[in-house]
């Protein structure tokens, strides 16, 4: 009967919402075909595990070769739920704080790839306040074409500055300097000084032995370059 009430509500909600009318920041939401549509309208829904069934099926379609980058629709629900509770604007006063939403809705941008997931990815930097979150984003920029943009080189200071530093955040630092391990910046790079210096301050910090030994890997891989 719940599900039944759910499936009625999603229905009744697509029937007096036109996607048309919706639009986070400068995405302008696309044409939909109505499987599309009853996702958009689900994803709305202030109710965690409706989001996460949206999600599932994203995911589905990803595992089955039916999800690319340039799916527009997907995109924008994704981005939808990215931005909610943290950029949206909410007015009905209904918690819409999802970080687990917002954390696997990052996890499958990092798969789908291409431009317009990247600035997604990209935003979920500097934006969102949740750690775990935000190391979602950063394994799924791991998985994105180097080398690192004058953006996200950028939102990795952000994150040290923010996050890691002042906050301990040893999950956020590890895949953090993972990244920078595999997409290390020369000393002429946009904010290499910065992101040197917080980086040496890691192994003073305490932060476990395994984020120490990344971060002296990171060190050594700055000041000895491809191993000379």
């Amino acid at each position: 009967m719940k599900y039944l009430f759910l499936l009625v509500f999603c229905i009744l909600f697509a029937h007096n919402l036109n996607p048309q009318d919706e639009a986070t920041s400068d995405w302008i939401a696309p044409s939909m075909n109505t499987g599309d549509l009853l996702l958009f309208k689900q994803a709305l829904i202030p109710n965690q595990s409706i989001k996460l069934q949206v999600l599932d099926e994203f995911e589905v379609r990803l595992r089955t070769g039916s999800l690319s980058s340039g799916d527009r629709p997907a995109l924008y629900i994704l981005k939808r739920l990215v931005d909610e509770g943290v950029t949206e604007r909410n007015q009905s006063g209904v918690s819409r704080n999802f970080p687990e939403v917002r954390r696997k809705a990052a996890f499958l941008l990092g798969y789908i790839g291409g431009t317009e997931a990247r600035n997604i990815l990209r935003g979920i930097l500097f934006q969102d306040p949740e750690p775990m979150v935000i190391a979602e984003a950063v394994h799924a920029l791991r998985r994105q074409p180097p080398p690192l943009t004058f953006e996200e080189s950028a939102g990795i200071v952000e994150i040290f500055s923010k996050h890691i530093l002042p906050r301990r955040e040893a999950n956020l630092a590890y895949a953090t300097l993972l990244l920078l391990k595999e997409n290390p910046p020369t000393f002429d790079s946009p904010f290499a000084s910065e992101l040197f210096s917080y980086v040496l301050r890691i192994p003073d910090l305490p932060f476990p032995s395994e984020v120490k030994i990344l971060a002296r890997e990171v060190i050594h891989q700055w000041i000895q370059p491809l191993g000379n």
